[in-house]
């Protein structure tokens, strides 16, 4: 067996790898990287692939999917609509800020007409292989693959604690020969959820005691659904809005409410709040009173979120809760290091509160390292984290075949099962 990595190695995003086997040439995941201005693709794949597998709705792991044609691609069937939401919100933005992208409106549509979904639990045979689909607890339709004949496991992301929003995974499938997971937080845990929780809706109040707007840009998918939750178990009565992509998102996981993990919680959660949807016509409207404002673009990198900064930036009553890692060079990562943001091309300072919470649906350290000890593979190929050398370096110690990959092909050794 083959193993090439085309992105995500050293890094976070662009997810992308190439498994060959004596027949089969499968694809876990093409994603790619956000730039201030434009975007980075994993490498070029120039040959024929037979399927790609989607690990799930997020734009690192498949925003470069249009780029394969002409392909089978498999996934839960909530990853074809957010594949769909998330395609189609990329293409606006290029033709916004004026770069090609590599694909179009067809492109995207191919991509839909290509998709068979699968279901957790469900076995996909590729030639000589076979690929196993399991929860990966990240978020809901969220999978990881295993290669059953050749005994691999590609992680994609994955949580095994639970969050309000899904049950995290349970992998019960014995010894794996080769494991590629994902190290986004292999160098630490993440704060206790319940003291998180409490420290941001303690932060909410004083927002509003203060008659302030809370924003709290989020994560679109996932994420949003996650903070309503958190707000349902607390009570909180004030108005809540949801605007941007995170109502389009929201409307989907509304839409599959077997894959949370209390059945139908959001939609009942957000009639508990009285959640209403926000268009751009009202924005200025509700702004005029204390409220709770949740809208897309976690990092600050544009949608409505910048329109309602551009009208609160210098409100001191005002705050931003900012609910997700923020990427080196974005505009959110650049606000929590400076306190400043551009507003209308210029330099301002944020007289607003700005915070950062930790609601991260990735593995910590310790899910990550007691994944690695009840498989206890042969290999382990550590991607899609910064500190992927450390961590294979530990994991080399603790007796492990352990790699931090470069973006190149790898043999395999199958006789050593």
């Amino acid at each position: 067996m083959e193993l090439c990595f085309k992105g995500a190695a050293k890094e976070v995003g662009r997810s992308a790898i190439l498994v060959k086997t004596d027949k089969a040439k499968i694809m876990f995941d093409y994603g790619l990287k956000p730039l201030p201005k434009g975007v980075d693709f994993p490498e070029k794949v120039n040959e024929k692939i037979d399927g790609l597998f989607l690990s799930h709705g997020h734009l690192d792991h498949l925003g470069a999917a249009p780029l394969l044609k002409n392909i089978p691609v498999y996934g839960h069937e909530i990853t074809s609509h957010f594949a769909r939401l998330l395609l189609t919100d990329t293409l606006k933005i290029a033709k916004q800020d004026g770069y090609d992208i590599g694909y179009g409106e067809d492109d995207v549509k191919d991509l839909q007409k290509n998709f068979e979904s699968m279901d957790y639990e469900q076995t996909v045979n590729i030639k000589d292989e076979s690929v196993k689909a399991i929860d990966a607890g990240h978020m809901p339709g969220s999978f990881m693959f295993f290669m059953e004949k050749s005994s691999l496991l590609y992680t994609g992301d994955f949580k095994l604690e639970d969050t309000r929003l899904v049950k995290g995974a349970k992998v019960d499938i014995g010894k794996v020969n080769t494991l590629i997971t994902e190290t986004t937080y292999s160098d630490r845990d993440h704060p206790d959820r319940d003291k998180e929780e409490k420290r941001l809706i303690e932060y909410i109040k004083q927002t509003l005691d203060n008659d302030g707007v809370m924003l709290m840009p989020t994560f679109a998918i996932s994420r949003t659904q996650e903070i309503i939750l958190i707000l349902n178990e607390y009570g909180i009565k004030t108005p809540i809005y949801i605007d941007g992509m995170s109502a389009s998102a929201t409307e989907i996981i509304n839409a599959y409410p077997e894959l949370q993990k209390d059945y139908n919680s959001v939609k009942k959660a957000m009639q508990r709040l009285d959640v209403r949807y926000v268009d751009a016509p009202n924005r200025k409207k509700i702004i005029k009173k204390p409220c709770i404002i949740i809208t897309g673009s976690g990092m600050l990198e544009g949608g409505a979120i910048l329109e309602y900064m551009k009208r609160l930036y210098d409100n001191e009553n005002c705050s931003v809760a900012l609910t997700g890692f923020q990427v080196p060079g974005t505009a959110g990562f650049k606000l929590l290091q400076t306190g400043q943001m551009s507003i209308n091309g210029k330099e301002v300072k944020v007289k607003a509160n700005v915070k950062k919470f930790d609601f991260s649906s990735h593995a910590s350290r310790t899910d990550i390292l007691k994944l690695v000890k009840k498989l206890n593979p042969e290999n382990v190929f550590c991607i899609h984290g910064e500190k992927t050398e450390e961590f294979s370096s530990e994991l080399k110690e603790l007796g492990y075949n352990a790699y931090s990959p470069d973006r190149k092909c790898y043999k395999i050794n199958l006789d050593k099962k």
